[in-house]
């Protein structure tokens, strides 16, 4: 099939947008958010490419793309490539619905992570840092073990993230031409969503703690309300109940985020005063 796709953004803002979230990806981490701002930044090189007059349109992609999102920075640069390239689709008439980049997003970012923290940090990382620090141990005050491991760690990065990047914005814009032709667009957004789910519910055991602090005590032995009880019931219970109640204030209520934030730093305080809530061990 032969593409004939029209493009938006020019290439100098595609490498804008890269080289921002290849430079600044570590520097505004927050745990609502995690690399979310920094996408949300990358998409200010761009946005104005995909709607110049419209700036609800504007207002929508950005607060989409600001949403949470953590992945390893090199490996997961192809997942912005490709968010780029479906809201460039988006933005020029295709059915593209917003939950579908962000979906696709949720699910791509856990598996991109694992590879890019099991090659890059686990195999790439220390062996250049071995062969560096030999060299830098070979002679008194040799200190081109450490000039070496700076340069080609930093090129090896961006090199890396660069091809990723382009790989995403490329395979990512063909590919969902071919999705749309095909109509199985709808199967796609369904796996993603499914995907997405089980992510967040891996992220939630990672991230979300809580635990009970009572215990019954008798002359004979002690009653743990969280070993004995609610771990035998269902692992992990108390934090899927701090999730679930969260996100019942946020999507049901309405409550901003500064309102839950405040809510469970008093159910925090109170729940360890009184003891019904413990320190995580």
């Amino acid at each position: 099939m032969e593409n004939n796709k029209k493009s938006l953004i020019p290439r100098a803002a595609l490498i804008k947008a890269w080289l921002i979230w290849e430079t600044f990806p570590q520097t505004c981490y927050n745990y609502e958010r995690m690399m979310g701002q920094v996408v949300a930044h990358m998409f200010s090189a761009v946005i104005n490419f995909l709607y110049k007059e419209d700036s609800s349109k504007r207002k929508e992609v950005m607060k989409r793309e600001i949403e949470f999102f953590n992945v390893h920075i090199e490996f997961g640069a192809c997942i912005l490539g490709m968010a780029i390239a479906l809201e460039e689709q988006k933005a020029m008439g295709e059915e593209i619905p917003g939950d579908f980049i962000t979906n696709l997003k949720t699910s791509l970012m856990g598996p991109l992570a694992g590879m890019g923290d099991t090659i890059w940090q686990g195999v790439v990382i220390p062996i250049l840092l071995a062969v560096c620090i030999d060299l830098t141990r070979s002679g008194d005050g040799n200190i081109w073990g450490a000039i070496i491991y700076a340069v080609v760690i930093i090129v090896a990065a961006y090199a890396l993230s660069y091809w990723n990047f382009m790989f995403g914005y490329k395979a990512g814009s063909e590919a969902i031409m071919d999705f749309l032709e095909k109509g199985i667009l709808n199967k796609l957004i369904k796996g993603a969503s499914i995907m997405g789910c089980m992510v967040m519910g891996g992220l939630i055991v990672n991230y979300v703690t809580a635990e009970c602090g009572i215990e019954i005590v008798s002359s004979t032995s002690t009653y743990s309300i969280q070993e004995s009880f609610l771990d035998a019931v269902c692992p992990k219970i108390l934090p899927l109940a701090v999730t679930m109640l969260v996100y019942y204030l946020l999507n049901k209520r309405r409550w901003s985020s500064i309102k839950v934030i405040g809510l469970i730093i008093v159910i925090g305080i109170v729940g360890g005063v009184t003891g019904i809530l413990a320190y995580p061990s």
